[in-house]
């Protein structure tokens, strides 16, 4: 089995998108097993995810019930200053936890670790096409200084097409499909 690991509610709801997605086109196949919450794990938030603490009674059942795993978070904006903020800070924040956890599974940043560039949100809203409306309803409304992590155009996004909210083609995506097809492959 594998495991999933995401700081909030609307990262999984992301990552379920994306597998109904990859099942609809036939990319991965999770066999009979379709309960999602069997996959994945939301530790909460971002300090909670990083702290090896956390995942107690999940070390119990790594190697045995859980085979595989990836980790998906947010680097966030290094002007936040915070502990794990930043590429670089969130990277060398993973490796700590990685060293302190000390699983007996194989674990590479590069197959096991996916870290959005700022956030889930900012990621999202570069995959509206350029003459979208929303990007001038954005400008109109200053989105961008009342939340920069663009949180409230993926929102809108997401309501004003509910069937349809990302584009999965997008070359912002492609990354995070590939962990993902890889992770599920053989299970």
């Amino acid at each position: 089995m594998v495991r999933i690991f995401v700081e909030g509610e609307d990262d999984k709801k992301f990552i379920i998108t994306m597998l109904r997605f990859f099942i609809k086109n036939k990319e991965i196949d999770l066999g009979s097993n379709n309960n999602f919450d069997d996959f994945i794990e939301i530790m909460g938030n971002k300090s909670k995810l990083l702290s090896h603490s956390e995942y107690k009674d999940i070390s119990k059942q790594i190697g045995k019930k859980i085979k595989k795993v990836l980790f998906v978070f947010d680097c966030d904006f290094e002007k936040d200053n915070e502990k794990c903020n930043g590429m670089q800070k969130s990277e060398e924040c993973f490796d700590s936890l990685l060293e302190n956890l000390n699983w007996n599974i194989r674990i590479e940043k590069d197959d096991h670790l996916h870290i959005f560039n700022r956030n889930l949100d900012y990621c999202i809203a570069e995959t509206i096409a350029k003459k979208h409306c929303l990007l001038k309803i954005e400008k109109c409304l200053e989105l961008n200084t009342l939340k920069p992590n663009r949180k409230p155009l993926a929102a809108l996004y997401a309501i004003m097409y509910p069937k349809n909210p990302y584009n999965f083609e997008h070359l912002n995506f492609n990354e995070l499909k590939q962990k993902l097809k890889n992770l599920f492959k053989e299970n």
